[in-house]
């Protein structure tokens, strides 16, 4: 992760705002939280060496990940949803009552709010980071306005073109606006031609699959650097301590040797290539599908032990009937045949049983062309290890 997070500082630094981009459970959330964190309390770099000639047990060293942000950072994070409004994010005008009566009182949204943090003298922060988590959740071109403008550096003190705020909701006197409430119980007023400030820094999530979702505009999108983030079979690797230079190719000779871990590392090597070949690789599924899969277990006494065999494949299969197969009916929506070829319901291993197998009427034997409900963790282990197995190949 500490790749991502580069690019995401190398972003900032070029006066961009990132976008993290791909299918559910690939991290995106995970990693934002792991950045969120790291603005504050730098981890470890993965580049560079330090050497101290005083400590002779470990005289070398990784450096702190460098911020490349003027530091302190201010941090907000909020989630985008059908709800969230241009209110929330730039300016809104709630009712208040007074003595002279009911008037509209501006509340700044985070984004103007972050603008006016660093133009108070008195804020100890140089730099405000939003942290927006699933962008496409709510109708984003709406949620910003005329802000948009404001997402493209250019357009910000210290730009090639800085432009004045265009805060048509207040009005001004003396060339300072009405009182603005802040989060926290502040008031500030904006002096005319205020210019947005540079170091307002965004990083956002995109969930490529999500059909509810509204696509974000080419207006929006191109103000954002977009980081992919696509499945990763070496984080199920060390997750389940494998070594992927030894897990075999399923063959007719090895398919039913496979270890429950080594069939979890190849069914979602297998379904993905399937599922970019036929759907587009936006709709692969995510490594993170499979983390609940453990390897090891925290025995009664605190001590940790190897899950065993059976317990894993119980725990393989009611991952596939509670995450994975509903994850593969909603992308296969209108598609059964594919479906169906996914599983091998025509081609299903001999001699023993199969999970999966296509629905008969119970008054006769009229054969539909359609799967048969089941849940693959209540089957017998030998019918769970063999499915299972078989979808590998």
């Amino acid at each position: 992760m500490a790749d991502k997070i580069d690019d995401i500082l190398s972003s900032w630094t070029a006066g961009r705002n990132a976008l993290l981009y791909g299918p559910p459970a690939t991290g995106k959330t995970r990693l934002i939280s792991k950045l969120f964190d790291a603005l504050n309390n730098p981890p470890e770099a993965q580049r560079g060496i330090l050497l101290d000639i005083a400590d002779a047990e470990a005289p070398f060293s990784r450096p702190d990940q460098v911020i490349t942000i003027p530091q302190p950072v201010k941090v907000v994070w909020t989630t985008f949803h059908q709800s969230y409004g241009y209110e929330d994010l730039v300016l809104g005008l709630r009712p208040e009552i007074t003595a002279a009566g009911t008037r509209l009182q501006p509340w700044a949204g985070i984004f103007l709010d972050a603008a006016l943090e660093l133009a108070d003298p008195e804020s100890e922060y140089e730099s405000v980071v939003i942290f927006i988590d699933e962008i496409n959740r709510g109708n984003a071109a709406r949620i910003f306005g005329e802000f948009m403008t404001f997402l493209d550096f250019d357009y910000r003190d210290g730009g090639s073109v800085p432009l004045p705020l265009p805060l048509r909701q207040l009005t001004y006197e003396d060339g300072k606006s009405e009182e603005i409430r802040r989060p926290g119980g502040k008031t500030t007023t904006i002096p005319e031609g205020f210019t947005f400030p540079r170091h307002v820094y965004i990083v956002s999530t995109m969930n490529s699959v999500d059909r509810a979702a509204v696509p974000i505009d080419s207006a929006l999108a191109r103000r954002f650097d977009r980081i992919e983030m696509r499945p990763d079979l070496d984080v199920l690797a060390e997750h389940w301590s494998l070594d992927e230079t030894a897990i075999p190719t399923p063959t007719e000779h090895n398919w039913e040797t496979l270890s429950p871990f080594e069939t979890g590392y190849l069914l979602l090597d297998r379904l993905n290539v399937a599922i970019a070949s036929g759907l587009g690789p936006e709709f692969e599924l995510g490594h993170g599908l499979l983390t609940p899969v453990l390897a090891n277990k925290t025995a009664a006494d605190g001590t940790t032990q190897p899950t065993e065999e059976k317990d894993a494949w119980r725990s393989l299969a009611k991952t596939w009937d509670d995450v994975i197969f509903p994850q593969l009916e909603d992308r296969y929506s209108g598609r059964p045949e594919q479906l169906m070829d996914l599983l091998h319901v025509d081609t299903p291993p001999a001699p023993g049983g199969y999970a999966w197998t296509l629905r008969t009427a119970k008054g006769g034997t009229v054969e539909a062309r359609t799967l048969a409900p089941v849940r693959v963790s209540e089957l017998e282990i030998d019918v769970i290890k063999r499915s299972i197995r078989w979808l590998t190949r």
